[in-house]
């Protein structure tokens, strides 16, 4: 399955819909209602429904969905590129249970490393999807009690919070530069840094007319909560 999350409160499809349904007519597209009718945690779902930011929620999201479908995650500014290298990016990672995806073209020296989580491959049931989910959740509640006990705002960072930090600090190890991947997980995941934005079959940041000025969550975390505590 390909897909996105998409939730918008005044475009039903994101921008990339028309392209990926004439690419892929069985691309789909999941909201809040899909994701929490198969979030199982409680405890999860009561904080991703007080979340304020909408790249916060993407980013649980995006991991419930994989879980429970498998397949091949994509953000929504994410657009199809050359279905050949689509074919060959699936059918290579066909073995390994995840496969994650870097910017090797943003690479500021050779031997740099630049993770996303912008698209995600990976089998459905996965139990590194679990730990990511885990980690997650206590990463929420600690933000939460945070915002809770102070009143207000709590100074935080979605990268790490939701965001690739926590697949770099569960399934890398850090000791190093660049990051590798720990031994137990060799094997089990795939790590594909790509020459450029379109080089695997998908074009990502290709489409980001929806995005309005001073909306994105790395400026709206510096003044916003993560929560909503009414």
């Amino acid at each position: 399955m390909l897909f996105t999350y998409w939730t918008h409160p005044e475009e039903k499809t994101p921008p990339s819909w028309d392209e990926w349904k004439d690419a892929y007519p069985y691309y789909k597209i999941f909201g809040d209602d899909e994701v929490l009718e198969i979030m199982n945690d409680e405890e999860l779902k009561f904080y991703y429904t007080r979340i304020t930011l909408p790249a916060a929620k993407s980013d649980i999201a995006r991991l419930v969905l994989l879980r429970e479908f498998g397949g091949l995650y994509m953000d929504a500014h994410t657009c199809p590129a050359r279905m050949v290298d689509l074919v060959h990016t699936l059918d290579y990672s066909n073995s390994y249970e995840m496969t994650l995806f870097g910017k090797k073209w943003e690479f500021k020296y050779p031997n740099d490393f630049n993770l996303m989580n912008t698209v995600i491959l990976c089998r459905k049931n996965s139990n590194l999807l679990d730990l990511l989910l885990g980690l997650i959740r206590e990463n929420l509640k600690k933000q939460y009690e945070k915002e809770k006990a102070i009143g207000g705002y709590a100074d935080y960072d979605i990268h790490f919070v939701t965001g690739t930090y926590c697949f770099v600090s569960i399934f890398f190890d850090e000791s190093p530069y660049p990051p590798r991947l720990k031994e137990k997980f060799i094997g089990k995941i795939n790590v594909d840094m790509l020459e450029r934005a379109d080089s695997a079959g998908f074009h990502i940041y290709k489409n980001y007319t929806y995005r309005k000025e001073k909306s994105h969550w790395s400026e709206r975390q510096k003044v916003e909560t993560l929560f909503n505590h009414a």
